[in-house]
Protein backbone atom coordinates (compact mmCIF):
# COMPACT_ATOMS: atom_id res chain seq x y z
CA UNK A 1 0.00 0.00 0.00
CA UNK A 2 3.00 2.30 0.12
CA UNK A 3 3.19 2.81 -3.35
CA UNK A 4 -0.36 3.46 -3.71
CA UNK A 5 0.04 6.12 -1.04
CA UNK A 6 3.24 7.74 -2.54
CA UNK A 7 1.52 7.19 -6.29
CA UNK A 8 -1.58 9.31 -5.25
CA UNK A 9 0.56 12.02 -3.13
CA UNK A 10 2.64 12.35 -5.98
CA UNK A 11 -1.11 12.94 -8.42
CA UNK A 12 -1.34 16.52 -6.38
CA UNK A 13 -0.04 19.53 -7.24
CA UNK A 14 3.64 19.11 -6.90
CA UNK A 15 6.18 18.22 -9.03
CA UNK A 16 8.35 18.62 -12.68
CA UNK A 17 5.46 16.80 -14.96
CA UNK A 18 1.73 17.37 -14.67
CA UNK A 19 0.66 14.44 -12.49
CA UNK A 20 -2.64 16.08 -11.12
CA UNK A 21 -5.55 13.06 -10.82
CA UNK A 22 -13.59 11.40 -15.66
CA UNK A 23 -15.71 8.92 -17.41
CA UNK A 24 -18.61 10.77 -18.03
CA UNK A 25 -21.48 10.44 -15.57
CA UNK A 26 -24.83 8.53 -16.96
CA UNK A 27 -27.42 10.50 -15.77
CA UNK A 28 -31.21 9.17 -15.60
CA UNK A 29 -32.87 11.85 -17.59
CA UNK A 30 -31.37 13.41 -20.72
CA UNK A 31 -31.44 16.78 -18.96
CA UNK A 32 -29.85 17.27 -15.50
CA UNK A 33 -28.74 20.43 -13.40
CA UNK A 34 -25.33 19.95 -12.93
CA UNK A 35 -24.77 23.25 -10.64
CA UNK A 36 -27.08 26.11 -9.48
CA UNK A 37 -25.27 29.11 -7.86
CA UNK A 38 -27.05 32.08 -5.74
CA UNK A 39 -31.22 31.68 -6.91
CA UNK A 40 -32.72 29.63 -9.39
CA UNK A 41 -36.54 27.97 -9.55
CA UNK A 42 -37.89 25.08 -11.53
CA UNK A 43 -42.09 25.13 -12.72
CA UNK A 44 -42.82 21.25 -14.12
CA UNK A 45 -44.37 21.10 -17.33
CA UNK A 46 -47.14 19.60 -14.84
CA UNK A 47 -47.58 21.89 -12.14
CA UNK A 48 -50.44 23.34 -10.29
CA UNK A 49 -51.70 27.09 -10.88
CA UNK A 50 -47.55 27.78 -12.49
CA UNK A 51 -46.04 27.34 -9.38
CA UNK A 52 -42.27 27.80 -8.82
CA UNK A 53 -40.13 26.03 -7.07
CA UNK A 54 -36.39 26.21 -6.11
CA UNK A 55 -34.08 23.94 -8.26
CA UNK A 56 -31.50 22.14 -7.17
CA UNK A 57 -28.56 20.36 -8.21
CA UNK A 58 -28.89 16.87 -9.63
CA UNK A 59 -32.94 17.55 -10.90
CA UNK A 60 -33.80 16.27 -13.86
CA UNK A 61 -35.27 18.56 -16.53
CA UNK A 62 -37.79 17.17 -18.82
CA UNK A 63 -39.71 18.91 -22.06
CA UNK A 64 -42.36 21.74 -20.94
CA UNK A 65 -40.06 22.26 -18.05
CA UNK A 66 -38.97 26.25 -17.14
CA UNK A 67 -36.21 27.33 -15.23
CA UNK A 68 -35.68 30.77 -14.44
CA UNK A 69 -32.52 32.38 -12.09
CA UNK A 70 -32.35 35.74 -9.53
CA UNK A 71 -29.90 38.37 -10.02
CA UNK A 72 -25.82 37.54 -9.55
CA UNK A 73 -27.02 33.66 -10.20
CA UNK A 74 -26.08 30.49 -12.89
CA UNK A 75 -27.39 27.50 -13.57
CA UNK A 76 -25.81 24.63 -15.16
CA UNK A 77 -27.80 21.92 -17.12
CA UNK A 78 -25.72 19.14 -18.25
CA UNK A 79 -26.75 16.72 -21.16
CA UNK A 80 -26.30 13.40 -21.69
CA UNK A 81 -24.50 13.73 -24.52
CA UNK A 82 -21.17 15.94 -23.29
CA UNK A 83 -22.99 19.25 -23.99
CA UNK A 84 -23.71 22.03 -21.40
CA UNK A 85 -25.87 24.92 -21.44
CA UNK A 86 -25.29 27.79 -18.85
CA UNK A 87 -27.84 30.15 -17.98
CA UNK A 88 -26.93 33.22 -16.81
CA UNK A 89 -28.99 35.90 -14.14
CA UNK A 90 -32.14 37.33 -14.54
CA UNK A 91 -33.00 34.35 -17.67
CA UNK A 92 -36.10 31.90 -17.95
CA UNK A 93 -35.77 29.16 -20.18
CA UNK A 94 -37.93 26.66 -21.24
CA UNK A 95 -36.80 22.82 -22.57
CA UNK A 96 -38.95 22.32 -25.65
CA UNK A 97 -37.66 18.96 -26.65
CA UNK A 98 -34.45 16.85 -24.43
CA UNK A 99 -33.78 13.97 -26.70
CA UNK A 100 -32.44 13.11 -29.26
CA UNK A 101 -32.72 16.93 -30.47
CA UNK A 102 -32.28 19.27 -28.32
CA UNK A 103 -34.62 22.62 -28.57
CA UNK A 104 -34.84 25.21 -25.76
CA UNK A 105 -36.75 28.33 -26.14
CA UNK A 106 -35.23 31.58 -24.24
CA UNK A 107 -37.66 33.56 -22.95
CA UNK A 108 -35.38 36.67 -21.29
CA UNK A 109 -31.52 36.96 -20.07
CA UNK A 110 -28.63 34.66 -21.66
CA UNK A 111 -27.41 31.44 -22.25
CA UNK A 112 -24.12 30.06 -23.37
CA UNK A 113 -24.46 26.63 -24.87
CA UNK A 114 -20.90 24.04 -25.61
CA UNK A 115 -22.66 21.83 -27.71
CA UNK A 116 -20.86 18.68 -28.46
CA UNK A 117 -20.74 17.17 -31.98
CA UNK A 118 -24.35 15.54 -32.79
CA UNK A 119 -25.89 12.73 -34.18
CA UNK A 120 -26.90 12.93 -37.78
CA UNK A 121 -30.59 12.60 -37.30
CA UNK A 122 -30.28 15.07 -34.13
CA UNK A 123 -29.74 19.29 -33.44
CA UNK A 124 -29.76 21.95 -31.14
CA UNK A 125 -31.48 25.29 -31.20
CA UNK A 126 -32.38 28.00 -29.04
CA UNK A 127 -35.15 30.07 -29.62
CA UNK A 128 -35.79 33.31 -29.35
CA UNK A 129 -39.63 35.37 -29.58
CA UNK A 130 -37.66 36.78 -32.98
CA UNK A 131 -35.11 34.30 -33.78
CA UNK A 132 -33.36 30.99 -33.61
CA UNK A 133 -29.79 29.68 -33.28
CA UNK A 134 -28.86 25.93 -34.83
CA UNK A 135 -26.00 24.24 -34.29
CA UNK A 136 -24.62 21.13 -35.01
CA UNK A 137 -21.60 21.20 -32.39
CA UNK A 138 -19.67 24.55 -31.66
CA UNK A 139 -19.74 27.27 -28.70
CA UNK A 140 -21.81 29.93 -28.86
CA UNK A 141 -23.88 32.79 -26.35
CA UNK A 142 -27.49 34.24 -26.90
CA UNK A 143 -29.46 37.01 -25.35
CA UNK A 144 -32.67 38.14 -25.38
CA UNK A 145 -34.34 41.21 -23.78
CA UNK A 146 -37.80 41.21 -24.16
CA UNK A 147 -38.57 44.93 -22.93
CA UNK A 148 -36.53 46.23 -25.73
CA UNK A 149 -37.41 42.91 -27.92
CA UNK A 150 -33.94 42.61 -29.34
CA UNK A 151 -31.30 40.25 -28.91
CA UNK A 152 -27.88 39.19 -30.04
CA UNK A 153 -26.18 36.00 -31.51
CA UNK A 154 -21.91 35.65 -30.24
CA UNK A 155 -19.94 32.85 -31.51
CA UNK A 156 -17.03 31.88 -30.08
CA UNK A 157 -16.11 28.65 -32.23
CA UNK A 158 -17.94 27.17 -35.10
CA UNK A 159 -20.71 28.11 -37.44
CA UNK A 160 -23.94 29.21 -36.14
CA UNK A 161 -27.28 29.27 -38.31
CA UNK A 162 -29.40 32.53 -37.18
CA UNK A 163 -32.71 32.49 -38.38
CA UNK A 164 -35.40 35.14 -38.57
CA UNK A 165 -38.82 34.05 -40.78
CA UNK A 166 -37.80 32.45 -43.96
CA UNK A 167 -34.36 34.09 -43.72
CA UNK A 168 -31.46 32.47 -42.43
CA UNK A 169 -27.44 33.66 -41.65
CA UNK A 170 -24.73 31.85 -40.64
CA UNK A 171 -22.57 33.76 -37.98
CA UNK A 172 -18.86 32.33 -37.55
CA UNK A 173 -16.24 32.44 -34.71
CA UNK A 174 -15.59 35.90 -33.64
CA UNK A 175 -18.37 37.27 -35.23
CA UNK A 176 -21.61 38.77 -33.09
CA UNK A 177 -25.15 39.40 -35.18
CA UNK A 178 -27.70 41.57 -33.20
CA UNK A 179 -31.19 41.39 -34.11
CA UNK A 180 -34.64 43.26 -33.24
CA UNK A 181 -37.98 44.09 -33.97
CA UNK A 182 -39.00 45.45 -37.56
CA UNK A 183 -35.31 45.19 -38.72
CA UNK A 184 -34.95 41.91 -40.76
CA UNK A 185 -31.98 39.43 -40.12
CA UNK A 186 -28.75 40.65 -42.40
CA UNK A 187 -29.64 44.13 -42.59
CA UNK A 188 -26.91 44.70 -40.01
CA UNK A 189 -24.05 42.43 -40.74
CA UNK A 190 -21.85 40.38 -38.38
CA UNK A 191 -18.86 41.99 -36.67
CA UNK A 192 -16.36 41.14 -34.08
CA UNK A 193 -17.77 39.76 -31.29
CA UNK A 194 -17.15 42.07 -28.42
CA UNK A 195 -14.94 39.92 -26.89
CA UNK A 196 -12.52 41.06 -29.40
CA UNK A 197 -13.68 44.73 -30.55
CA UNK A 198 -12.52 46.56 -33.41
CA UNK A 199 -10.61 49.37 -32.23
CA UNK A 200 -10.22 48.41 -29.17
CA UNK A 201 -6.97 50.58 -27.57
CA UNK A 202 -4.00 48.50 -26.79
CA UNK A 203 -4.59 48.72 -23.06
CA UNK A 204 -8.19 47.61 -23.92
CA UNK A 205 -6.98 44.30 -25.94
CA UNK A 206 -4.22 43.41 -23.12
CA UNK A 207 -7.01 43.54 -20.41
CA UNK A 208 -8.97 40.96 -22.76
CA UNK A 209 -6.34 38.86 -23.45
CA UNK A 210 -6.13 38.24 -19.74
CA UNK A 211 -6.27 34.76 -18.98
CA UNK A 212 -5.89 33.37 -15.00
CA UNK A 213 -2.34 33.84 -13.78
CA UNK A 214 -0.96 34.51 -10.78
CA UNK A 215 -0.89 38.24 -9.12
CA UNK A 216 -5.12 38.92 -9.63
CA UNK A 217 -7.99 39.43 -7.56
CA UNK A 218 -10.70 37.40 -7.00
CA UNK A 219 -13.30 39.60 -9.71
CA UNK A 220 -10.48 39.63 -12.48
CA UNK A 221 -9.76 35.81 -12.15
CA UNK A 222 -13.39 35.23 -12.52
CA UNK A 223 -13.86 37.44 -15.93
CA UNK A 224 -10.93 35.53 -17.00
CA UNK A 225 -12.00 32.55 -16.64
CA UNK A 226 -15.43 33.00 -17.97
CA UNK A 227 -13.57 33.83 -21.29
CA UNK A 228 -11.60 30.82 -20.76
CA UNK A 229 -13.84 28.57 -20.29
CA UNK A 230 -15.71 29.20 -23.65
CA UNK A 231 -13.45 27.50 -25.35
CA UNK A 232 -12.86 24.67 -22.76
CA UNK A 233 -12.49 21.04 -24.17
CA UNK A 234 -13.16 19.39 -20.44
CA UNK A 235 -15.08 21.15 -17.85
CA UNK A 236 -16.28 19.65 -14.39
CA UNK A 237 -17.82 21.59 -11.22
CA UNK A 238 -19.69 21.23 -7.98
CA UNK A 239 -20.42 22.01 -4.25
CA UNK A 240 -18.47 20.15 -1.98
CA UNK A 241 -17.30 20.25 2.12
CA UNK A 242 -13.63 20.42 2.84
CA UNK A 243 -11.94 18.45 5.07
CA UNK A 244 -12.09 21.51 7.69
CA UNK A 245 -15.81 21.22 6.95
CA UNK A 246 -16.15 24.73 5.09
CA UNK A 247 -18.16 24.57 1.81
CA UNK A 248 -16.43 24.52 -1.43
CA UNK A 249 -17.55 25.69 -4.40
CA UNK A 250 -15.02 24.31 -7.30
CA UNK A 251 -15.10 24.59 -11.03
CA UNK A 252 -12.14 23.23 -13.59
CA UNK A 253 -11.44 23.52 -17.21
CA UNK A 254 -9.34 22.25 -19.61
CA UNK A 255 -8.39 25.01 -22.82
CA UNK A 256 -5.94 24.92 -25.85
CA UNK A 257 -4.58 27.67 -27.27
CA UNK A 258 -3.92 29.66 -24.57
CA UNK A 259 -3.51 33.63 -25.43
CA UNK A 260 -0.36 33.96 -22.78
CA UNK A 261 1.75 31.10 -25.00
CA UNK A 262 3.45 33.60 -27.71
CA UNK A 263 5.19 31.30 -30.09
CA UNK A 264 3.64 27.76 -30.78
CA UNK A 265 0.47 28.50 -29.36
CA UNK A 266 -0.98 25.23 -31.07
CA UNK A 267 1.31 23.10 -29.39
CA UNK A 268 -0.08 24.58 -25.64
CA UNK A 269 -3.12 23.39 -23.02
CA UNK A 270 -3.92 25.00 -20.06
CA UNK A 271 -5.33 23.27 -16.46
CA UNK A 272 -7.45 25.94 -14.09
CA UNK A 273 -8.94 24.74 -10.78
CA UNK A 274 -10.97 27.75 -8.93
CA UNK A 275 -12.01 27.27 -5.27
CA UNK A 276 -14.52 29.78 -3.81
CA UNK A 277 -15.94 29.59 -0.13
CA UNK A 278 -17.67 31.88 2.07
CA UNK A 279 -14.64 33.20 3.58
CA UNK A 280 -11.48 32.62 1.18
CA UNK A 281 -10.91 31.97 -2.88
CA UNK A 282 -8.10 30.03 -4.03
CA UNK A 283 -7.53 29.05 -7.56
CA UNK A 284 -4.41 26.68 -9.33
CA UNK A 285 -2.92 26.76 -13.26
CA UNK A 286 -0.45 24.35 -15.29
CA UNK A 287 0.09 25.75 -18.52
CA UNK A 288 1.80 23.15 -20.86
CA UNK A 289 3.73 23.54 -23.87
CA UNK A 290 3.94 20.46 -26.13
CA UNK A 291 7.03 18.90 -28.25
CA UNK A 292 4.43 19.32 -31.41
CA UNK A 293 1.15 20.57 -32.75
CA UNK A 294 -1.86 19.14 -30.58
CA UNK A 295 -4.54 17.56 -33.01
CA UNK A 296 -5.93 15.90 -29.97
CA UNK A 297 -5.89 16.72 -26.82
CA UNK A 298 -6.84 14.06 -25.20
CA UNK A 299 -4.14 11.86 -26.74
CA UNK A 300 -1.36 14.46 -26.29
CA UNK A 301 -2.36 14.16 -22.27
CA UNK A 302 -2.58 10.95 -21.89
CA UNK A 303 1.65 10.93 -22.04
CA UNK A 304 2.06 13.60 -20.27
CA UNK A 305 3.54 11.62 -16.74
CA UNK A 306 5.27 9.01 -19.49
CA UNK A 307 4.75 5.95 -21.30
CA UNK A 308 5.47 2.04 -20.61
CA UNK A 309 7.86 0.21 -23.41
CA UNK A 310 6.39 2.84 -25.88
CA UNK A 311 8.07 5.81 -26.99
CA UNK A 312 5.47 8.18 -26.79
CA UNK A 313 4.71 10.90 -29.10
CA UNK A 314 4.03 13.77 -27.11
CA UNK A 315 6.04 15.27 -24.19
CA UNK A 316 6.28 18.34 -22.28
CA UNK A 317 9.03 20.72 -23.37
CA UNK A 318 7.69 23.57 -20.85
CA UNK A 319 5.51 24.30 -18.26
CA UNK A 320 4.53 26.68 -15.75
CA UNK A 321 2.45 25.49 -12.37
CA UNK A 322 0.68 28.62 -10.08
CA UNK A 323 -1.22 28.64 -6.88
CA UNK A 324 -2.76 31.36 -4.93
CA UNK A 325 -5.22 32.82 -2.29
CA UNK A 326 -4.54 36.15 -4.44
CA UNK A 327 -2.28 37.24 -1.75
CA UNK A 328 0.49 34.55 -1.62
CA UNK A 329 1.44 32.64 -4.57
CA UNK A 330 3.37 29.37 -5.46
CA UNK A 331 5.00 29.35 -9.06
CA UNK A 332 6.92 26.29 -10.53
CA UNK A 333 8.24 26.54 -13.62
CA UNK A 334 10.34 24.34 -15.94
CA UNK A 335 12.05 24.26 -19.43
CA UNK A 336 14.43 22.24 -21.77
CA UNK A 337 12.05 19.04 -21.71
CA UNK A 338 13.28 16.09 -22.99
CA UNK A 339 12.62 12.94 -22.97
CA UNK A 340 14.50 10.20 -20.97
CA UNK A 341 14.66 6.10 -22.05
CA UNK A 342 15.04 4.23 -18.73
CA UNK A 343 15.73 0.78 -19.25
CA UNK A 344 15.79 -1.27 -16.17
CA UNK A 345 17.79 -4.94 -15.77
CA UNK A 346 16.38 -6.05 -12.43
CA UNK A 347 19.24 -4.35 -10.33
CA UNK A 348 19.89 -1.32 -11.96
CA UNK A 349 18.08 1.45 -14.68
CA UNK A 350 20.15 2.87 -17.60
CA UNK A 351 19.18 6.45 -18.64
CA UNK A 352 19.66 7.82 -22.46
CA UNK A 353 18.66 10.64 -24.82
CA UNK A 354 17.10 8.60 -27.63
CA UNK A 355 18.14 11.04 -29.88
CA UNK A 356 21.26 10.18 -28.60
CA UNK A 357 22.23 7.10 -27.23
CA UNK A 358 25.69 7.70 -26.61
CA UNK A 359 24.67 10.12 -23.74
CA UNK A 360 24.11 7.44 -20.81
CA UNK A 361 24.72 6.17 -17.12
CA UNK A 362 23.63 3.73 -14.81
CA UNK A 363 21.75 3.72 -11.70
CA UNK A 364 21.54 1.32 -9.19
CA UNK A 365 18.41 0.37 -8.31
CA UNK A 366 18.97 0.32 -3.91
CA UNK A 367 22.22 1.14 -2.63
CA UNK A 368 23.47 0.38 0.76
CA UNK A 369 23.64 3.25 2.94
CA UNK A 370 24.91 2.02 6.72
CA UNK A 371 22.03 -0.23 8.07
CA UNK A 372 19.64 1.56 4.83
CA UNK A 373 19.02 1.33 1.26
CA UNK A 374 19.23 4.12 -0.86
CA UNK A 375 16.37 3.58 -3.43
CA UNK A 376 15.65 4.99 -6.91
CA UNK A 377 12.37 5.95 -8.27
CA UNK A 378 12.89 6.61 -12.02
CA UNK A 379 9.56 7.76 -12.15
CA UNK A 380 9.92 10.66 -9.71
CA UNK A 381 13.70 10.67 -10.77
CA UNK A 382 14.43 11.15 -7.03
CA UNK A 383 16.46 8.38 -3.89
CA UNK A 384 14.68 7.60 -1.17
CA UNK A 385 16.23 5.98 2.33
CA UNK A 386 14.27 2.75 3.48
CA UNK A 387 15.17 0.38 6.22
CA UNK A 388 15.83 -3.14 5.40
CA UNK A 389 12.35 -4.24 6.03
CA UNK A 390 10.51 -1.19 4.43
CA UNK A 391 12.63 -2.63 1.20
CA UNK A 392 11.53 -6.08 2.20
CA UNK A 393 7.69 -4.90 2.01
CA UNK A 394 8.19 -2.77 -1.35
CA UNK A 395 8.81 0.51 -0.04
CA UNK A 396 10.56 2.77 -2.66
CA UNK A 397 9.47 0.67 -5.72
CA UNK A 398 7.97 3.11 -8.47
CA UNK A 399 4.85 2.15 -9.45
CA UNK A 400 4.43 2.40 -13.11
CA UNK A 401 0.92 2.51 -15.25
CA UNK A 402 1.32 -0.61 -17.92
CA UNK A 403 -1.58 -0.36 -20.49
CA UNK A 404 -1.22 -3.61 -21.84
CA UNK A 405 -2.42 -4.84 -18.32
CA UNK A 406 -4.37 -1.78 -17.20
CA UNK A 407 -2.78 -1.76 -14.09
CA UNK A 408 -0.31 -0.05 -11.66
CA UNK A 409 2.35 -2.54 -11.00
CA UNK A 410 6.50 -2.16 -9.93
CA UNK A 411 9.37 -2.54 -12.78
CA UNK A 412 10.52 -5.31 -14.10
CA UNK A 413 13.38 -6.80 -15.52
CA UNK A 414 13.09 -5.88 -19.42
CA UNK A 415 11.19 -3.06 -19.14
CA UNK A 416 11.42 0.42 -20.74
CA UNK A 417 10.06 3.52 -19.67
CA UNK A 418 9.50 7.04 -20.91
CA UNK A 419 9.52 10.50 -18.81
CA UNK A 420 10.32 14.06 -19.35
CA UNK A 421 13.11 15.56 -17.62
CA UNK A 422 13.16 19.22 -17.98
CA UNK A 423 17.18 20.56 -17.92
CA UNK A 424 16.15 23.63 -15.68
CA UNK A 425 13.79 24.36 -13.20
CA UNK A 426 12.57 27.05 -10.88
CA UNK A 427 10.55 27.67 -7.05
CA UNK A 428 8.98 30.94 -6.24
CA UNK A 429 6.97 31.85 -3.60
CA UNK A 430 5.42 35.44 -4.16
CA UNK A 431 3.38 38.15 -1.97
CA UNK A 432 3.83 40.51 1.06
CA UNK A 433 5.91 38.59 3.29
CA UNK A 434 8.44 37.81 -0.34
CA UNK A 435 11.01 39.56 -2.29
CA UNK A 436 10.16 41.59 -5.13
CA UNK A 437 9.99 39.49 -8.03
CA UNK A 438 9.50 36.67 -5.92
CA UNK A 439 11.64 34.88 -3.65
CA UNK A 440 13.59 31.75 -5.21
CA UNK A 441 13.54 28.45 -2.10
CA UNK A 442 14.76 25.35 -4.90
CA UNK A 443 16.42 25.83 -8.44
CA UNK A 444 18.37 23.34 -10.48
CA UNK A 445 19.58 23.53 -13.87
CA UNK A 446 22.04 20.78 -16.24
CA UNK A 447 25.12 20.36 -15.12
CA UNK A 448 27.50 22.38 -18.03
CA UNK A 449 29.26 18.99 -18.67
CA UNK A 450 26.41 17.35 -19.80
CA UNK A 451 24.46 17.89 -23.11
CA UNK A 452 21.26 16.67 -21.75
CA UNK A 453 19.49 16.15 -18.64
CA UNK A 454 19.13 12.41 -17.33
CA UNK A 455 18.75 12.33 -14.06
CA UNK A 456 18.59 15.25 -11.45
CA UNK A 457 20.53 13.30 -8.74
CA UNK A 458 23.89 13.41 -10.90
CA UNK A 459 23.01 15.70 -13.92
CA UNK A 460 22.48 19.11 -12.16
CA UNK A 461 23.40 22.22 -10.06
CA UNK A 462 21.70 23.93 -7.74
CA UNK A 463 21.23 27.92 -7.52
CA UNK A 464 21.37 30.28 -4.76
CA UNK A 465 22.18 29.25 -0.94
CA UNK A 466 23.11 26.26 -0.04
CA UNK A 467 23.33 24.44 3.35
CA UNK A 468 27.50 23.55 3.61
CA UNK A 469 26.47 19.65 4.88
CA UNK A 470 24.85 18.32 1.68
CA UNK A 471 24.78 21.58 -0.67
CA UNK A 472 21.24 21.83 -1.08
CA UNK A 473 19.16 24.80 -0.99
CA UNK A 474 17.24 22.99 2.02
CA UNK A 475 18.43 20.93 4.91
CA UNK A 476 16.01 18.39 4.89
CA UNK A 477 12.27 17.02 4.34
CA UNK A 478 9.73 15.64 7.10
CA UNK A 479 7.54 13.69 5.62
CA UNK A 480 4.14 12.03 7.98
CA UNK A 481 0.77 10.74 8.57
CA UNK A 482 -0.69 13.36 11.00
CA UNK A 483 -3.75 12.09 11.17
CA UNK A 484 -2.75 8.45 11.75
CA UNK A 485 -2.07 5.51 9.31
CA UNK A 486 -5.26 4.21 8.81
CA UNK A 487 -6.25 7.34 6.24
CA UNK A 488 -4.94 9.06 3.25
CA UNK A 489 -3.54 12.21 5.06
CA UNK A 490 0.04 12.83 4.14
CA UNK A 491 2.28 16.01 5.07
CA UNK A 492 5.53 16.88 4.08
CA UNK A 493 7.97 19.56 5.82
CA UNK A 494 10.41 21.54 4.03
CA UNK A 495 12.81 22.75 5.79
CA UNK A 496 15.42 25.64 3.84
CA UNK A 497 18.95 26.69 4.60
CA UNK A 498 17.92 29.81 5.36
CA UNK A 499 15.79 28.75 8.42
CA UNK A 500 12.14 28.79 6.61
CA UNK A 501 9.70 25.96 5.75
CA UNK A 502 7.25 24.90 3.50
CA UNK A 503 4.45 22.55 4.93
CA UNK A 504 2.47 20.45 2.39
CA UNK A 505 -0.63 18.45 3.93
CA UNK A 506 -2.61 16.56 0.93
CA UNK A 507 -5.80 14.66 2.05
CA UNK A 508 -8.06 12.18 0.12
CA UNK A 509 -11.47 12.85 0.89
CA UNK A 510 -14.86 12.48 0.46
CA UNK A 511 -17.61 15.04 -0.80
CA UNK A 512 -18.96 15.10 2.76
CA UNK A 513 -15.01 16.31 3.90
CA UNK A 514 -14.59 12.68 4.93
CA UNK A 515 -11.08 11.72 4.25
CA UNK A 516 -10.76 8.19 2.60
CA UNK A 517 -9.69 5.51 4.59
CA UNK A 518 -7.08 3.46 3.53
CA UNK A 519 -9.44 0.18 2.76
CA UNK A 520 -10.90 2.45 -0.08
CA UNK A 521 -8.59 1.04 -2.24
CA UNK A 522 -7.25 -2.81 -0.87
CA UNK A 523 -7.41 -5.00 -3.64
CA UNK A 524 -7.63 -2.45 -6.76
CA UNK A 525 -5.21 -3.52 -8.86
CA UNK A 526 -6.50 -2.95 -12.38
CA UNK A 527 -6.63 1.06 -13.78
CA UNK A 528 -10.07 0.51 -14.64
CA UNK A 529 -11.54 -0.29 -10.59
CA UNK A 530 -8.39 2.09 -9.51
CA UNK A 531 -9.89 4.99 -11.44
CA UNK A 532 -13.66 3.69 -10.40
CA UNK A 533 -13.17 4.40 -7.13
CA UNK A 534 -10.93 7.67 -7.71
CA UNK A 535 -14.35 8.93 -8.95
CA UNK A 536 -15.32 8.78 -5.45
CA UNK A 537 -12.88 11.51 -3.98
CA UNK A 538 -11.49 14.16 -4.01
CA UNK A 539 -8.05 16.04 -3.31
CA UNK A 540 -7.18 18.80 -0.85
CA UNK A 541 -3.77 20.11 -0.64
CA UNK A 542 -2.65 23.26 1.78
CA UNK A 543 0.68 24.88 1.25
CA UNK A 544 2.14 27.02 4.37
CA UNK A 545 5.34 28.96 3.94
CA UNK A 546 7.18 31.08 6.62
CA UNK A 547 6.60 33.82 3.67
CA UNK A 548 2.75 34.03 4.25
CA UNK A 549 3.24 35.09 7.89
CA UNK A 550 0.42 32.51 8.84
CA UNK A 551 -1.32 32.73 5.59
CA UNK A 552 -2.40 29.51 3.25
CA UNK A 553 -3.57 28.26 -0.01
CA UNK A 554 -6.03 25.85 -0.17
CA UNK A 555 -6.95 24.06 -3.00
CA UNK A 556 -9.73 21.06 -3.49
CA UNK A 557 -9.60 19.08 -6.60
CA UNK A 558 -12.02 16.84 -8.20
CA UNK A 559 -10.07 13.82 -10.25
CA UNK A 560 -12.94 13.27 -12.78
CA UNK A 561 -11.56 16.00 -15.29
CA UNK A 562 -8.33 14.53 -14.92
CA UNK A 563 -9.59 11.15 -15.91
CA UNK A 564 -11.83 12.42 -18.86
CA UNK A 565 -9.22 13.88 -20.11
CA UNK A 566 -6.19 11.61 -19.98
CA UNK A 567 -4.10 13.15 -16.91
CA UNK A 568 -4.67 9.87 -15.37
CA UNK A 569 -4.53 6.68 -17.67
Amino acid sequence: MGHLRRQIARMLFRGAGLTLLGTAVCWAEPIVVKSVRGTAEIQKSNSQANRWRALKKGAPIKPGDSVRTGPESRVELKIDDGSLVVLGSKSRIQVALSAPSRVFSLAVGRVKAFVKKLQPQSKFEIKTPLAAAAVRGTVFEMGFDETANEGFLDVDRGVVDLSQEDRTVSVHAGERMDFRHGMPLGDRPARRSDAAPAGAGAADRAELRREVGLGMSKESIMAAAAREIRTAEYQEGKVLTDVNGNRVRLEEYIIRNPSEVAANKDRAFKFVVLNERDNRFDYFYYLGVFNKTIADLGTALKDVRGKLNVQPDFYLTSYEMGQSNTVDSVKDTGSGGHLVKVEFDGTAYTLSDPDDPSDTRTIDEATPNGSDYDIYDPVADSVGTFTIAERAAGEGQSAVYDSVQDSYRAFEAGDVYYRTAFDSYEHRLFGPGCAVGGTLKQSVTKKNSVNTMLSATVDTDFAGPQDPDNGLMYRYSLVSQPSGEGVYHNKVEVLYADGTSETVNTYIISDEGEKAPLSAFDGIVTGADFKNELLKWNYQQTIEATEFQGRKIDLVVEPKILIRSGLIP
